[in-house]
């Protein structure tokens, strides 16, 4: 059985095409499920800003996914999703994004995905590995920091 990044440079460049055929369609879907889903997510956000505004945030992460998606589909690797995710984690949390969120995205996104192109059975099983790759990549940048040791240097002992 080939690895991940065999198919990736066998295949992805025809998966990025078959995808991006149906943009509109995946990302609509994962869009319309996190605002149904997540309403109160990112109340932070500048009302006065019609740039950062909650309804727009729904709409343009699916997108951003999407194109980070093509990226590493088309340069067959998945570095870019991973450098996308650990500069992207240190600001979402400011606005209440978390874990739970960045991977439901993700797997309403391969659902959307499954659901809207025509792939081979084998791509198929392709496409569900690299979601699942991705969610690990997720869990892995996500994880919390092991607590510092304490240190007891200078401590005054009383």
């Amino acid at each position: 059985m080939q690895s991940l990044e065999a198919w990736l440079s066998a295949r992805g460049s025809a998966l990025a095409q078959a995808l991006d055929a149906q943009r509109s369609a995946i990302c609509e879907e994962v869009s319309r499920r996190l605002a149904a889903e997540y309403p109160d997510l990112c109340p932070n956000l500048p009302s006065d800003d019609p740039e950062l505004s909650q309804q727009i945030m729904f709409q343009q992460t699916p997108q951003r996914f999407h194109v980070i998606l093509l990226a590493a589909l088309r340069f067959h690797t998945l570095a870019v999703i991973e450098r996308e995710y650990r500069w992207l984690w240190v600001i979402v949390q400011r606005f209440g994004v978390r874990r739970v969120h960045l991977l439901q995205q993700v797997r309403w996104y391969f659902e959307a995905a499954q659901a809207y192109t025509s792939l081979s059975r084998e791509d198929r099983a392709w496409l569900t590995q690299l979601e699942l790759a991705i969610e690990h990549m997720i869990l892995t940048i996500t994880a919390p920091s092991p607590a510092a040791p304490r240190s007891y240097a200078g401590a005054v002992a009383l």
